[in-house]
Formats: C-alpha cells, sequence, structure tokens
C-alpha cells in the first residue's frame, strides 16, 4: 500500500521557549530541596546518597531530555492515518473509510486545549508539539462523531492526503 504522507515534527520555538525556563525552574527547585534534605540530616547509607543523586539526574536531566526530543509522527496511507507521539505509548489510528469530513484550522493549544501533547478527551483531541496551523479529522465510531486534530505546517499536503 502506498504511502500518501509521512511527516515527523519536532518541539517547535513556542514550545522551546517553554521548556528552557521550565527546566531551570526546576533545576532551582531541586538544588533547594537537596539542600533542605543534607541540612537536616547527613545521608548515613550510600543508597541514600544514590536515591539522592538519581532524583536530581532523573527530574533535572531525563524528563527535560525526553520532552525534548518528542516527535510527533503523522502518517496516511491507503487505509488507515495514524499519529503517534513519541516516545510516549500515545497514538491514534483512524481507518480512512471512517473518514466523514476533512479541513484545515487555525488553533491555540494552550487556549484551546490547555497546552501540548496530547490534549483534549474524546471526542475531540489534538496532537501538538507547537505552531497554530492544523488539519482536522471528523469521523465516526461506536456512534459517535469524533474529532482528530493535529497541527503541522504541511496543512495542504496532509488535507491532499486525506481528501484523496
Amino acid at each position: 500500500m502506498p504511502i500518501r504522507f509521512v511527516e515527523k515534527q519536532r518541539v517547535s520555538k513556542d514550545v522551546g521557549r517553554w521548556l528552557k525556563p521550565l527546566a531551570a525552574f526546576e533545576a532551582v527547585i531541586l538544588i533547594l530541596v537537596m539542600s533542605l534534605v543534607l541540612s537536616q540530616e547527613s545521608p548515613s547509607s550510600p543508597w541514600e546518597w544514590i536515591g539522592l543523586i538519581g532524583l536530581v539526574v532523573l527530574a533535572g536531566g531525563i524528563l527535560p531530555a525526553i520532552l525534548w526530543t518528542m516527535q510527533l509522527r503523522v502518517r496516511v496511507d491507503d487505509r488507515l492515518y495514524s499519529v503517534r507521539l513519541w516516545p510516549w505509548p500515545f497514538k491514534s489510528h483512524v481507518p480512512r473509510r471512517e473518514i466523514r469530513e476533512v479541513y484545515t484550522r487555525e488553533v491555540d493549544p494552550m487556549r484551546d486545549y490547555g497546552g501540548w501533547g496530547l490534549k483534549g478527551k474524546r471526542p475531540d483531541l489534538l496532537y501538538s508539539l507547537g505552531g497554530k496551523k492544523a488539519v482536522t479529522v471528523e469521523y465516526r465510531r461506536k456512534g459517535q462523531t469524533r474529532k482528530l486534530t493535529v497541527t503541522t505546517e504541511r496543512t495542504d499536503e496532509l488535507l491532499a492526503a486525506l481528501s484523496s
């Protein structure tokens, strides 16, 4: 089956502007918490030290790195429209025969849905790593009309792939 559209999006500059201050704030909070813990009583066993260091590495480094490396993977082939937020297990699949309507629109992920990533709740989901241009697909499943919106800079190409 031929692939009609493939896109891998990275975190946009809009989201990046939020991640850097968030990581800095997180580092300050961790330093304060560690200072409080260490001023009360010095860890007595090596395992307590390993736990404290692990907390700093996890919260201060790994979580921001995962957020920074997130990808939104969009794929359209003859049978299926698929969207996945990698590395998280969030994904949506819509058989193309279930699609009733496809259109472009402008969205403000923060204002309309409360942020980036996978937002909303069924029957109206948004996948976004930033940006305001979006393609919305309306489809029916279990007797209910649902919407799946994806932000993309390639709205015309995605719209054409889903409409053909």
